[in-house]
């Protein structure tokens, strides 16, 4: 793996792991007032309230009679906020480093010679549809866990990572069955383009469920989310990469050493 992705790769984990551990420093998000109370050695939680901060991580403890406790330390905050610039320059970088991969130009060719496009083709488009599906539906559950234990920062990590996963795994599918003659540099460029009509497909469906549902109860709710999801997933993915197939693959002809048999 090349160095660009090793440092968004770290850089997203890490930022997974700073938000879990704000959230482990904060009050019980069950019963944050209880957190409170004991602290502050009080039998009852009457009158308490909690205000969550993320950047700088604050939690503080508002109880009845005007006292104020911060919940967490001060030291503890300035360490964190420490990280969180550090970890969003890694995550920024990375995210650089990887769109100018979308841009690359060159590289070897892999001909078409001897191969049975229409089979291919088929491949790919049940792959496509197969892999679209399960990996929206997967990281969909892992994306509410980082949501409950991430607040805000979680939603946005959880999108940012659920579409780079995707448009890692569309472009290995573009690369192994996708159109020829191609090269690496554009199997990336269509995986990616696919990755986020798809995403974002999924994205506007979910928007459109949850807004138009009436409220009840979340274990009710969210496996109806969740497989529509991975139907929206299964059908717009196969349809671009579709597309994809229907546009002429029409790479710079190479230097005769660079070409590759496929």
């Amino acid at each position: 793996m090349r160095a660009k992705n090793w440092l968004l790769s770290l850089g997203l984990l890490a930022a997974m792991a700073w938000t879990i551990t704000v959230t482990m420093s904060t009050p019980n998000w069950f019963d944050p007032s209880e957190d409170c109370a004991r602290i502050a050695g009080l039998g009852g939680d009457y009158g308490i309230s909690v205000t969550n901060q993320w950047l700088p991580p604050r939690s503080t403890c508002h109880f009845g009679n005007g006292q104020v406790y911060e919940f967490i330390s001060p030291t503890r905050s300035s360490v964190l906020t420490v990280l969180a610039v550090l970890i969003a320059l890694a995550v920024a970088i990375g995210l650089v480093l990887a769109t100018k991969c979308l841009f690359e130009t060159g590289g070897v060719i892999r001909s078409d010679e001897a191969i049975d496009l229409r089979k291919r083709r088929i491949t790919h488009l049940v792959t496509a549809a197969f892999a679209g599906g399960v990996a929206i539906g997967v990281y969909a559950v892992v994306g509410v866990f980082f949501i409950f234990l991430g607040g805000i920062p979680g939603v946005v990590l959880a999108l940012l990572s659920d579409f780079l996963v995707l448009a890692v795994l569309v472009s290995a599918l573009d690369r192994s069955y996708g159109p020829l003659p191609s090269t690496r540099a554009r199997s990336r460029r269509r995986g990616t383009a696919a990755a986020a009509i798809t995403f974002a497909a999924v994205s506007l469906a979910a928007a459109q469920q949850i807004t138009s549902s009436e409220p009840g109860p979340w274990s009710v709710a969210f496996p109806s989310l969740l497989l529509r999801a991975m139907l929206v997933a299964a059908v717009v993915l196969p349809i671009v990469v579709a597309v994809q197939w229907a546009r002429p693959s029409r790479p710079a002809l190479p230097e005769p050493e660079l070409i590759k048999q496929a």
